[in-house]
C-alpha cells in the first residue's frame, strides 16, 4: 500500500525547519575550503605544539573542498619547505579523527612516499629518518620495488 504524505503547513515550525536544513546542507566550496583549513591548522596546533605547531602558520594552509564522486573529505595542505608537504583531512567514519600525513619526494625525484602522522613522536622518528637525505626517502625499500610508485622516463 502506498500512502502519500503531505509536507507540512508553511509556516509551521517543521517547516521553518525543514527550510533551515535545505538551505545549509550544502556548504559552498569557499566554505569547504575555509573549513579544511582551519580544521587543519586547529589539529596541528593541538595535536603537534612543539613540532609542526610552532613553525607551519594557519596561513600556510590551502583548502580543497570534497570530491563527492571519490568519496574524499574537504583537505588542506601546507607546504613544509624541500618539496614536503602536510595533508590533513578528517575521515567519515563513525569517529570522525584527524588524520595527517606527510609527503615525502623520493630520491628518484619522480614521486612521493606518504607517511602517516600519528602523534609528536612519530614525526620526530620520522625526521630522524629524513635527516640524513636532506628531507628525501630512499627510493627502494626492502622488496626491491619504489615506495612511491614512480615510473620514471624511459
Amino acid at each position: 500500500m502506498t500512502e502519500t504524505f503531505t509536507p507540512p503547513v508553511t509556516g509551521s515550525p517543521l517547516a521553518v525547519l525543514f527550510d533551515i536544513v535545505a538551505a545549509s546542507a550544502r556548504l559552498t566550496l569557499e566554505e569547504e575550503r575555509d573549513g579544511a583549513e582551519t580544521a587543519a591548522a586547529d589539529h596541528v596546533y593541538a595535536a603537534y605544539p612543539d613540532t609542526l605547531g610552532r613553525v607551519v602558520d594557519h596561513d600556510a594552509w590551502t583548502g580543497y573542498p570534497a570530491l563527492r564522486n571519490h568519496g574524499a573529505q574537504p583537505s588542506a595542505v601546507a607546504h613544509l619547505g624541500g618539496g614536503l608537504w602536510l595533508h590533513h583531512t578528517i575521515t567519515t567514519d563513525a569517529d570522525y579523527h584527524d588524520v595527517l600525513t606527510l609527503l615525502v619526494p623520493c630520491t628518484c625525484r619522480y614521486g612521493y612516499v606518504p607517511s602517516l602522522i600519528e602523534d609528536e613522536n612519530d614525526l620526530q622518528e620520522l625526521l630522524q629518518e629524513l635527516r640524513p637525505t636532506g628531507g628525501h626517502a630512499v627510493h627502494r625499500g626492502d622488496t626491491g620495488v619504489p615506495y612511491c610508485a614512480s615510473i620514471p622516463p624511459a
